[in-house]
């Protein structure tokens, strides 16, 4: 229906008032820099709405030949008309590092918006329902097809960092400063956390959502996920409904990169089997083993300890979807991993293999018990085994 009723057409009428840089979601009023949340006005969310409009077509459409057409007609006008807006959203911030020079570690926080990251989140979405496609995604998306993995693996570099495990001293410096901004930001920063968890984001997201109350800034540059910000440092925070929800919307972008790139993985090794060889010239951009470790590391610690602090009580719904989503991460991490060791012959390191193992041993115990996640668990042992040879045998785990 939307199809016939030229919904592409008012949509590209519609995308012709954003601007480079200036994308609806992140308009900001640059004359006041009160407290007070009513400064930013009220967000369009007109980019992530349309983008998710478009998927969900192209999703209905299924196989047919109506889709495509709409793919081939999709994939040039956002990836080429549009690609400023593509890169835009996929900006990875710098890692903050502590330093004793306050000022140059200031200058390298970043800042960005729970409607920014929702806007990512959606473009990442409509990356991987085109990139299925991978005959039309690979004769239209040649100039943009090594940035768009590059930009992937960057902004993937920057979330694996965030390995805080349960006891360590939280950095000085939060890695991401997201802060409420709009009304219902502020109702669940009000609200007490949901997760409770102790590691990786869940543990990093706190001290940089605090409320504008609670720290001041004065923005200097602005991309989706990049905006240079001063604030204000060790504050005692606590883990809010807000910071939980910024958490998860950083693994569900996770999520969403790692699938984007095993469509690509996937995409090179039809083909080689097509041709009979392997292309390394022309092999899709993987992420370094180094990344994909840290993931997997976090994806372990979070749901070993949300299993382990709900062993004898009823997992809540919001706890069983982080769960199940943290181990389709580790899945398409050990996917990747396994990629990455078949066409480059990088073998794990005996002291990663030794640490993994360790993990991943109280992992599956910890997941004894909690029947919404024995297929997830079973189909995670079958690519640690094809990854670590042996290593579940060795445990007694299969």
């Amino acid at each position: 229906m939307l199809l016939t009723a030229c919904f592409f057409s008012s949509l590209r009428v519609l995308f012709a008032d954003l601007s480079a840089g200036r994308p609806f979601s992140v308009i900001q009023n640059g004359t006041s820099h009160s407290n007070s949340s009513e400064n930013f006005e009220k967000p369009q969310h007109v980019w992530g709405l349309g983008l998710a409009v478009v998927t969900a077509i192209i999703h209905s459409l299924g196989g047919s030949s109506s889709c495509v057409n709409t793919v081939e007609n999709v994939i040039p006008y956002f990836f080429s008309e549009k690609a400023y807006l593509i890169s835009y959203y996929l900006n990875a911030p710098d890692f903050p590092s502590d330093d004793h020079d306050k000022k140059r570690a200031r200058a390298q926080r970043t800042r960005t918006s729970l409607a920014a990251l929702k806007e990512t989140e959606h473009t990442l979405m409509l990356m991987c329902v085109l990139a299925k496609h991978w005959n039309s995604w690979v004769k239209a998306v040649k100039e943009m097809d090594t940035e768009l993995r590059e930009r992937s693996i960057h902004l993937l570099a920057f979330i694996s960092r965030g390995t805080q495990r349960h006891g360590e001293s939280p950095s000085r410096i939060p890695p991401l400063l997201c802060p409420p901004m709009l009304k219902e930001d502020f109702d669940f920063y009000k609200k007490p956390a949901f997760v409770n968890s102790q590691n990786g984001w869940f543990a990093l997201s706190p001290r940089g959502c605090l409320s504008k109350s609670k720290f001041s800034s004065v923005s200097i540059k602005s991309t989706a996920l990049v905006v240079k910000d001063q604030s204000s440092e060790n504050l005692d925070v606590s883990q809010t409904h807000f910071s939980d929800i910024v958490a998860l919307q950083i693994y569900r972008i996770t999520f969403l990169l790692l699938k984007f790139l095993c469509l690509q993985a996937e995409g090179a090794a039809r083909r080689a089997e097509e041709v009979g060889f392997v292309d390394l010239a022309h092999f899709p951009e993987l992420p370094m083993p180094e990344i994909l470790h840290g993931l997997q590391d976090q994806a372990i610690a979070i749901v070993t300890e949300l299993c382990e602090a709900n062993k004898l009580k009823k997992i809540e719904p919001e706890v069983q979807s982080t769960c199940l989503l943290l181990l389709q991460i580790m899945e398409m991490a050990l996917y990747l991993e396994q990629c990455v060791s078949q066409i480059c012959g990088i073998r794990p390191v005996l002291g990663r293999v030794e640490d993994f193992s360790k993990e991943v041993v109280l992992l599956i115990r910890a997941t004894e018990g909690h029947s919404f996640l024995k297929a997830a668990v079973k189909s995670l042992k079958q690519i640690i085994s094809l990854v670590y040879p042996g290593l579940l045998q060795t445990e007694g785990l299969l």
